[in-house]
């Protein structure tokens, strides 16, 4: 039969366990953002019609300095322009254009856009508005302590259900032994607190406070790792907060270098990615505070057993009735 110290054990290696997978799975990824496909898909769904052409009939845009993935060259009706796919937006940053050349460079995500200047906006904006899937890596660091929160919340509410179930804590025995006026006798092992309190009463001695503050201590441990719950339900909301605001002090910050034209999109996709640690952080406080109270229930009613288990004995000891299953 496994025993309580080795569930335990068993326990926290499945948490330190799933906290490393978990910062492994934080690491940033080296997959694309977007595809070349994604853009060409926006230019058919605007009505812009473009036709593909070697990249050497316009040596002109294809004069860069960068690593890419792909490169391809399009050609509308007034225009050409080159379109760079790279493994991330980290290397899309490397992307240069020569020292005097005609080109301007727009980047989104992994994808860069070389066109000429005073191009036509509406291609432009077409790449502009490419948006990538909504994920909790684009929370930034601040996914790092909220991770950590989730994990402790996890860990906490797993372990307090097991170290609460009445096996651990007021058996059945030890209920019907009350209700029926039977007391307990020195067969009963330490496993459960009231278990452990009874053998004090028992073996020990003791005096009414002194048996008052053993079961005191007892009761004190139901609650612990609770405050840790605690701590996580009004930590959580404050850190997304915190991310917020941080993101929306980027937006500000960009809103200039961005210009006029486009500045609504810029301002609408900052304020929801800044809203993303928000809402990560009240979708871990919200259950942590529902398992916190339904936990502290649970303590609530141990305690209450408790206190009837210790006013039994107390009586018992005054009247030494130990003697009759001793």
């Amino acid at each position: 039969m496994i025993s309580a110290m080795m569930i335990k054990k068993i326990i926290k290696t499945l948490f330190l366990l799933i906290f490393a997978l978990s910062f492994s799975a934080c690491l940033p990824e080296t997959d694309r953002v977007f595809d070349q496909k994604n853009f060409l898909d926006a230019l058919s769904e605007s009505e812009i019609s473009f036709n593909a052409i070697p990249n050497e009939a316009n040596l002109e845009l294809n004069k860069y300095s960068g690593s890419a993935v792909s490169r391809s060259t399009y050609q509308t009706e007034n225009l050409t322009f080159l379109l760079l796919v790279c493994e991330s937006s980290v290397l899309a940053e490397t992307v240069e254009l020569d020292d005097g050349s005609p080109a301007q460079i727009y980047r989104n995500e992994n994808l860069v856009l070389i066109i000429n200047k005073g191009s036509n906006r509406e291609i432009i904006s077409t790449f502009d508005s490419l948006k990538p899937p909504l994920s909790y890596k684009q929370a930034g660091v601040f996914i790092y302590p909220l991770g950590v929160s989730l994990l402790l919340a996890v860990f906490v509410m797993t372990e307090r259900m097991y170290s609460l179930r009445p096996g651990l804590t007021f058996p059945r025995k030890v209920k019907k032994a009350l209700r029926t006026g039977e007391f307990p006798n020195k067969k009963w092992k330490k496993k459960s607190a009231a278990e452990r309190i009874v053998h004090v009463a028992l073996h020990e001695k003791p005096s009414q406070e002194a048996l008052i503050a053993y079961s005191r201590l007892e009761v004190s441990s139901f609650e612990k790792g609770l405050f840790i719950l605690e701590v996580i339900v009004a930590g959580a909301p404050l850190i997304g907060l915190l991310g917020t605001a941080t993101g929306l002090v980027q937006v500000f910050s960009a809103m200039p270098a961005g210009g006029l034209s486009g500045g609504t999109e810029v301002f609408a996709e900052g304020i929801a990615l800044a809203l993303l640690t928000t809402i990560i952080g009240l979708a871990i406080a919200i259950p942590a505070l529902i398992g916190h109270a339904y936990l502290y229930r649970i303590v609530e009613k141990r305690t209450a057993s408790i206190e009837w288990l210790t006013a039994r004995l107390i009586d018992a000891i005054g009247d030494n009735k130990f003697s009759h299953n001793s």
